[in-house]
């Protein structure tokens, strides 16, 4: 039996207290130290800012203890202060999805509806982080989680969406440098391969997708590599589709080959490509996945881009037709915070006194007052650092309880949509059932770490004539500018001599041992990042850069001016994968069943709809505000 525990015991320290028997403790689990500028501000003044704050940021200390000590040790305050505010609706999460809920419930309910939203960061957002630096007198914008706009995935729901923030996609695309590898699939960008696999360090540029699809002259691109002879003609056959590699095989017996094999296994023993070649197209596969090349199977990669379809047979070869051709004309745009922007949008439109401003133009420029996100008299309400510890159906409202700053409270709504983590529900609904409780545990959040970079001078990168690079092999799996986009008064496109921004992206989860489903692997990548120090990070930053830039004289013990690491132990949405997951009938997979109301409780994000992207948690709002109305 659980031990009670006071107020008292819990905010002198229960928070972080794990349950008994742990192998490690908190602060070594949880790699506590923040890094250069960490800290959260005290108190919420009106210079409280935390876009500015570097150090460790995205999961950052203070946004997960209390959570933890739940999930973890079955630890919650005993008590707490009922607050004396009266809400129609109260969301838990201040991500895309639950500020999309909010603006949606008062553009439904009027102008006049009560909303609180309570979330466990210091700032808002959620994986839509926005990160600033200032260099010179110059604002400075980097992506801190979710980046870009899929508009070819967009709904009718989330177009409206974006027409009623003021969001001009074409013009918005039209913003941005027109070859970034972020923004378009056919883009020039660069590998940088190591000395370690490849034999000595260099960057190659070319435009590689073009390649992958065996346009442009794919054959001398791929001369550039410096490939061994064999694996330059293998990759070249592979490429070009000189050889059915599937031959053998009849087509219902194809079909399920390459729904039911790891692509690795296909390059390797189908292809005949080393483990060096055939991880060129690891990195891809680990932005997408946050896995590695012998966990996706051949058709994921194939549908992403990864080469071989021309050597899959006539029906390979007429996919590659039309895939390439598609994917030619396909652009996504983006601001130059990623979709924080969409974040601030969202907030500027449910509480207008919180920035200046009224257009997608002067979204990236606008200076938030975070004094004025929780203010009495505003209509919807946006409570910081304040992390839901229980949610309750009584008397036909929703009891939340929360604690902020170390004080427990407890205010009621008579609608509560939950915009968080999935797998928190069980802890914190004591009303799930066990088979809603299953499904909410299934998926695993994708852990991620996406570090900004200011370097005093971007002309080494500059020098490389392409914004970014895959880094097969690498502890930073991709390198790139960040966002090159000018809007408005805007401008995100730095020139020889000017200080600039670099996104790194690193995926955690270990290589298959063989025995492993994606879901452990990912775990285990969420512990790496709960022991992963920033210096770790920091360091592995600056011996990549020396090596990627050193010969055109960067250094980064003099370049790099600050550095922000937004890790994600919960990152993304977790999406079904063939090599892993059933083909489930319509409405019966994980996110549908774990989706339903309890009660007066719907939920929000885009775990709910398997599928880590803007849109997904767009949508996932709609629906769990038309469930509350």
């Amino acid at each position: 039996m659980k031990q009670r525990i006071t107020r008292r015991d819990f905010l002198n320290g229960a928070a972080a207290t794990l349950a008994t028997g742990a192998a490690l403790s908190p602060r070594n689990l949880l790699a506590l130290d923040e890094g250069p500028s960490g800290s959260i501000p005290s108190g919420r003044p009106s210079d409280y800012y935390p876009p500015s704050l570097t150090g460790m940021r995205g999961s950052h200390k203070g946004s997960f203890e209390v959570a933890h000590a739940l999930a973890w040790g079955g630890q919650k305050p005993a008590e707490y202060t009922p607050l004396k505010e009266e809400y129609d609706l109260i969301i838990v999460g201040a991500g895309i999805s639950g500020l999309t809920a909010a603006y949606l419930y008062q553009k439904e309910a009027g102008p006049d509806a009560r909303i609180l939203i309570l979330e466990n960061h210091d700032d808002f957002g959620g994986h839509a982080k926005r990160n600033e630096f200032e260099s010179g007198g110059q604002m400075l914008l980097g992506v801190g989680g979710s980046l870009n706009l899929e508009q070819d995935e967009f709904s009718e729901t989330v177009n409206s969406v974006m027409s009623d923030l003021g969001v001009d996609l074409e013009k918005l695309d039209a913003a941005r440098d027109q070859d970034f590898i972020l923004a378009q699939p056919d883009s020039n960008y660069g590998y940088f391969l190591n000395a370690q696999q490849y034999g000595r360090n260099r960057i190659v540029t070319a435009r590689w997708q073009n390649t992958w699809w065996a346009q442009d002259d794919y054959e001398e691109n791929i001369k550039k590599l410096g490939l061994p002879p064999l694996q330059q003609k293998r990759l070249s056959q592979l490429i070009g589709g000189e050889k059915d590699l599937l031959g053998d095989l009849s087509l219902l017996e194809t079909k399920e080959y390459i729904e039911k094999t790891s692509y690795e296994e296909f390059l390797t023993e189908r292809a005949g490509l080393d483990l060096a070649t055939a991880g060129l197209f690891s990195p891809l596969n680990q932005l997408v996945w946050g896995l590695g090349l012998e966990n996706i199977s051949v058709s994921e990669a194939l549908m992403g881009g990864s080469p071989g379809l021309r050597s899959i047979g006539y029906t390979g070869q007429i996919a590659n037709k039309i895939i390439s051709s598609l994917a030619s004309g396909y652009r996504s745009p983006l601001f130059a915070d990623g979709n924080a922007s969409i974040a601030r949008l969202l907030v500027r439109k449910i509480n207008p006194e919180v920035a200046p401003g009224n257009t997608m133009d002067d979204i990236m420029e606008a200076r938030f007052d975070y004094s004025r996100l929780d203010q009495a008299d505003s209509p919807v309400r946006i409570r910081l650092n304040s992390t839901v510890v229980n949610l309750t159906n009584v008397d036909d409202q929703v009891e939340v309880s929360y604690v902020e700053d170390g004080h427990a409270y407890m205010v009621r709504g008579k609608k509560c949509i939950f915009a968080g983590y999935n797998k928190m529900i069980p802890y914190l609904v004591s009303e799930v059932g066990d088979e809603q409780k299953e499904s909410l545990n299934y998926g695993v959040k994708v852990p991620l770490v996406m570090a900004n970079v200011l370097i005093r001078d971007i002309k080494p990168i500059r020098d490389q004539g392409v914004s970014g690079f895959l880094c097969p092999g690498n502890f930073y799996c991709a390198v790139a500018q960040a966002p090159p986009v000018s809007l408005g008064s805007f401008d995100g496109v730095p020139e020889d001599g000017e200080p600039g921004v670099l996104w790194m992206a690193h995926a955690p989860a270990p290589r298959n041992d063989g025995t492993q489903t994606g879901r452990d692997l990912l775990l285990l990548g969420r512990h790496r990042i709960y022991r992963t120090s920033f210096s770790e990070y920091e360091s592995e930053i600056k011996s990549q850069l020396d090596t990627m830039f050193g010969n055109a004289g960067f250094k980064s013990e003099r370049d790099i001016e600050a550095i922000t690491v937004n890790r994600w132990p919960h990152g993304y949405a977790y999406e079904y994968m063939e090599l892993y997951d059933p083909d489930w009938e319509e409405g019966q997979a994980p996110h549908e069943k774990g989706r339903k109301a309890i009660g007066n409780i719907s939920i929000a994000n885009s775990d709910a709809e398997a599928n880590a992207y803007l849109h997904s948690a767009i949508d996932a709002a709609a629906r769990a505000v038309k469930e509350v109305q």
